[in-house]
């Protein structure tokens, strides 16, 4: 059993490895600067490359473009383009957390499995120690009538029980200190992606907040200026 303990310790090691979540997410601040989103409009991207990559530093530092760097391929063209890489973003970590939570199950039903054997085992060692302590208690008379060999089988097999005992409790304690292991990396794992998360699902407040005013005079039916039209989807 414990080759399949190790198996799910290597797949929560596969799974911290989230710096490809935190590139897409890179990916995304670069393109948001330039299009020059405000900088407050993108504190929620920002927040999510540190959950995504802790060890990894800060993100590159953000400079909204400036009006000659909004060119074609320099940045998002719309709104709408920006905050559907964002929800792409999202959708992708949540799937990244779904896999850790289920793997996480799958942890925890392994780790009950191996306490029961672990007990089972320990029960069976103690009822193997007090067959052997009978077995040394069996009279063996001088005139023998076969008692010696029973003596000496009854003994054999309590050591035996014994060996195969401890043997299963090594396995089981084995299999126990890998899913304690594992766990210790899915915990963490999957807090980091819920905090990735909460904070992308910030990005379309913040964007709508920063551009408040904006987006209430292109209700209104006003029509940005060309340098300005990011905000409602026309070419910069």
């Amino acid at each position: 059993m414990s080759g399949y303990e190790e198996q799910l310790h290597t797949r929560a090691e596969m799974l911290e490895e989230t710096g490809e979540l935190a590139a897409a997410v890179t990916a995304i601040l670069a393109g948001a600067s330039g299009a020059g989103v405000d900088p407050r409009g993108v504190t929620g991207l920002r927040a999510a490359a540190r959950a995504l990559d802790p060890a990894g530093g800060p993100p590159p530092g953000y400079q909204a473009g400036s009006p000659a760097d909004r060119h074609p391929g320099g940045g998002y063209g719309s709104d709408g383009e920006f905050l559907e890489a964002v929800s792409d973003a999202e959708n992708q970590i949540l799937d990244w957390l779904r896999d850790a939570e289920q793997l996480a199950e799958q942890v925890i039903a392994a780790l009950d499995t191996a306490h029961a054997d672990l007990e089972r085992a320990q029960r069976d060692l103690d009822a193997a120690g007090q067959a052997l302590a009978a077995a040394y208690a069996m009279a063996a008379r001088e005139k023998c009538d076969g008692c010696h060999v029973r003596k000496a089988a009854a003994i054999a097999a309590a050591e035996a029980a014994i060996a195969d005992a401890e043997e299963r409790i090594r396995d089981a304690t084995r299999r126990t200190g890998i899913c304690e292991d594992t766990a210790e990396i899915l915990d963490p794992l999957a807090r980091r992606l819920g905090a990735a998360l909460q904070a992308l699902r910030q990005v379309p407040h913040d964007l709508g907040e920063v551009y408040e005013l904006v987006y209430a005079f292109i209700r209104r039916g006003g029509k940005m200026p060309r340098l300005g039209r990011w905000i409602q989807g026309a070419p910069a």
